[in-house]
């Protein structure tokens, strides 16, 4: 039987309803939910595009958008000065609860740099890395929202009657399972098995040069592809029934010389022997907004409990 798919569409709906009713709760209390967001202006559309439809969904939510526009002077990029500045301030005011930096960035400015700069507290897109030490320490949820993401995916196979309640450190959800992650990126690999391991997980930690890497995956109860190498994961690869989740983003050449979207898993094949197994697209990436929304509105409830 074809593996059953994780509809990250349909899921991510789910938790914006919860994201609303949250979001409704703290305004009614008082408390502002508001995501600031720095943009440059540098001529690249898609950013301004991605900006207007974040600021769309937001207000679909209850949450306030504001967007900071660095515009430099015609014929100049906006310096590492430029942008810093503006993150700092924003990272020191206090009406400011969560905030994150559009990419990309000029040439020549490093955004790891930039994102530092941006407080661990208000930091929603959990790119700074004190957040990573945090979430090694069970001291923060604002994981990065691509891992979140694909936690919660996982969570939402093992556990549907939990979803979206936060599952914490030692919920032994998976504990006993071998979980295996194919890449170990800052901020998708590395997260994502800290979190797993959070779970009580047995995670192995692998990339697309790992030797046996086939025997390893197919030990996998869990197994994560995040190599960014298109249909890297075969059929053959896979263990029967285990939980399949592809976070790889690729753009490829069809034979009639298009392009189109496709993730590190072999879909068609592994769709055979997989038990649960998301898409691409329509799996992780639907899920990844909602995330940042979700931690979002968590900067909040923390402004109101700190304790939390």
């Amino acid at each position: 039987m074809p593996a059953s798919l994780i509809d990250g569409n349909a899921l991510s709906l789910s938790f914006r309803d919860r994201i609303k009713a949250r979001a409704a709760s703290l305004i009614a209390r008082g408390v502002p939910v508001r995501l600031d967001a720095v943009l440059v202006e540098s001529g690249d559309t898609a950013a301004r595009v991605y900006a207007e439809n974040q600021a769309r969904t937001c207000a679909a939510l209850g949450i306030e958008y504001k967007l900071h526009r660095i515009v430099p002077p015609a014929g100049h990029a906006a310096t590492y000065d430029d942008i810093a500045g503006r993150v700092l301030l924003l990272s020191a005011d206090d009406t400011v609860s969560a905030l994150m930096l559009h990419l990309p960035l000029p040439d020549g400015v490093d955004p790891y740099r930039v994102q530092r700069l941006i407080a661990p507290e208000k930091d929603v897109e959990g790119v700074n890395p004190a957040n990573i030490g945090n979430i090694v320490y069970g001291r923060s949820s604002l994981a990065p929202c691509t891992a979140l993401a694909v936690v919660k995916m996982i969570e939402h196979v093992v556990a549907p009657q939990a979803d979206g309640q936060a599952a914490g450190v030692g919920s032994g959800l998976l504990r006993g399972k071998v979980a295996v992650c194919v890449g170990a990126g800052d901020v998708v690999g590395k997260p994502i098995a800290v979190l797993l391991m959070r779970h009580e997980a047995t995670v192995i930690s692998c990339n697309k040069f790992t030797p046996n890497l086939a025997v390893l995956a197919k030990s996998a109860d869990v197994l994560v592809a995040a190599a960014g190498v298109p249909a890297l994961i075969k059929a053959e690869m896979v263990k029967p029934g285990a939980i399949v989740i592809d976070v790889g983003v690729n753009r490829v050449k069809t034979p009639e010389g298009k392009t189109r979207t496709v993730g590190d898993v072999d879909f068609e094949g592994v769709r055979q022997v997989a038990g649960h197994l998301s898409p691409v697209p329509g799996g992780v990436g639907p899920m990844t907004v909602a995330m940042l929304l979700n931690n979002v509105v968590e900067a909040a409830e923390h402004r109101l409990a700190p304790g939390l």
